[in-house]
């Protein structure tokens, strides 16, 4: 609209336009309120997207057969620790320790700091086995030596970073020893086929004694000072155990495979057996029904909200009318109502969970553990694949019917794609009829102006009439 017009004539000008422009202004106030409500619906639609959204994808957790195998595994002792995959095998055994699993480590003679000069040359680190005890070894064909080269007068710390940048399979660390220091090499991981052997090419030419490079030569069974400089710390070793009697090996501490879906850390050699116990976990399933329970409640809330009308208090919900948004409450109300045919548990009530009045659901925790103990039959109701309807597992019909109702061409979308473009149509109206009123003002701002200025001009011709009669002499 142009910038006000302040008459300073007869007439309030700006007074009598804007009075007129206000009666005008009657069906952009009724467009301004059409475009509010629209974007009340488009609000009230995303709040059911992201109520729809969750209850779809807790339906969708326990459609999957890995819902309704859940299981708990314990262990008498800290010793073995122990974790069961959905779908193990509920069972129980004992398990004994005898030898952990290990990595070699070696440790070199002191010096005096770690910028103690050793020397240069090559360190050659073959990984392989010891077959025949601690002096054999037997190289791994497969993983061919490594050399490691150091550059001529290294110190202990460059000898430490140059093996360990060099994916040799052994890792190097200098520890404290009282006032001075020793070299340690490990290997990176554990098991008897992790052992390794160090030979050195010194630049001092001298590859077997305890000067320069060849002093971290470690080469069994040569004897210390003619090319097995370093001592043996700790033999690599795998971990040896029993279960139920039957004895076993393993490269590493951390076993998967021994028990079908069942993983195993070994902690500490035991003096006796520990049991570990694989059994079904009721508690993890009810955990995720009520999860289900509770999406759906929060979803049947807001769609009661949204569609209601409160005859009490005469008020209506943004949606009350909406014959979208009351098909999407129907439609999901009416799957909690449904069967599947051929299962033992036939309905949700054969689960404990109960349909109330207002269309909420409710767990029946005691039920449902009873049910849970066996829990195919509950795979059976929630999950099965089904061929038909009415095969289906309920939790699969559920998140097929969110899929359907939050796709892009589903009920949700398209709702909300028509709220929006009324609100676009209605913003656009309202350009229009802004452009109209502007136009409307102009032109009545022109013409009250000049009947303003018409009045003025007639006010001043009549005063200076009256001043011409008035100087005129009386007669009589």
């Amino acid at each position: 609209m142009p910038s006000p017009i302040t008459s300073s004539g007869v007439l309030d000008v700006q007074g009598i336009v804007s009075a007129l422009i206000k009666s005008e202004s009657a069906p952009l106030t009724k467009l301004q309120a059409e475009a509010k409500k629209a974007d009340v619906k488009i609000s009230s639609y995303a709040k059911i997207q992201s109520a729809l959204a969750a209850f779809r994808d807790s339906a969708a957790t326990l459609s999957r057969a890995s819902a309704w195998q859940g299981v708990k595994a314990t262990s008498s002792s800290t010793a073995v620790e122990i974790t069961a995959r959905a779908g193990a095998a509920a069972t129980q055994m004992d398990i004994q320790v005898q030898q952990l699993a290990a990595a070699q480590t070696v440790s070199s003679g002191t010096f005096a700091s770690a910028d103690a000069v050793v020397g240069g040359g090559t360190l050659n680190i073959q990984l392989g086995t010891r077959p025949s005890g601690n002096t054999s070894f037997t190289p791994d064909a497969a993983r061919p030596a490594v050399a490691v080269s150091i550059p001529a007068n290294a110190t202990l710390a460059q000898v430490r970073d140059a093996i360990n940048a060099s994916d040799s399979g052994v890792r190097a660390s200098i520890v404290k020893d009282g006032d001075q220091v020793r070299l340690f090499m490990t290997g990176s991981s554990e098991g008897g086929n992790q052992a390794f052997n160090i030979t050195a090419t010194d630049d001092d030419g001298n590859d077997t004694n305890t000067a320069g490079l060849s002093a971290l030569a470690f080469n069994p069974p040569a004897a210390s000072g003619a090319g097995s400089n370093m001592t043996l710390a700790r033999s690599a070793a795998d971990a040896q155990y029993t279960l139920d009697g039957v004895a076993l090996t393993s490269r590493s501490n951390r076993i998967s495979g021994a028990i079908d879906g069942v993983d195993l850390v070994l902690r500490q050699v035991t003096s006796g057996p520990v049991q570990l116990d694989v059994k079904v976990d009721p508690d993890a399933m009810q955990a995720g029904m009520q999860k289900f329970v509770d999406a759906y409640n929060a979803l049947n809330t807001l769609m009661a909200e949204q569609t209601r009308y409160d005859a009490a208090t005469k008020t209506a919900g943004n949606l009350q009318g909406d014959s979208s948004a009351v098909g999407i409450l129907n439609q999901v109300r009416g799957a909690m109502a449904g069967a599947v045919s051929g299962s033992a548990l036939g309905r949700l009530s054969d689960a404990g969970i109960s349909v109330q009045r207002d269309g909420s659901l409710s767990l029946n925790a005691s039920r449902f553990k009873e049910v849970a103990a066996d829990p195919e039959n509950l795979q059976a109701l929630f999950s099965a694949a089904g061929t038909s309807d009415a095969t289906k597992g309920m939790m699969v019909r559920l998140r097929e019917l969110g899929d359907r109702l939050l796709s892009a061409g589903g009920t949700v979308s398209n709702s909300t794609a028509t709220w929006e473009a009324r609100k676009a149509s209605l913003m656009k109206r309202q350009e229009a009829y802004q452009v109209r009123l502007g136009d409307i003002e102009k032109r009545l701002m022109a013409q009250y102006t000049r009947l303003d200025a018409m009045l003025v001009s007639a006010q001043a011709s009549g005063a200076q009439l009256q001043s011409a009669l008035s100087g005129l002499p009386r007669i009589g």
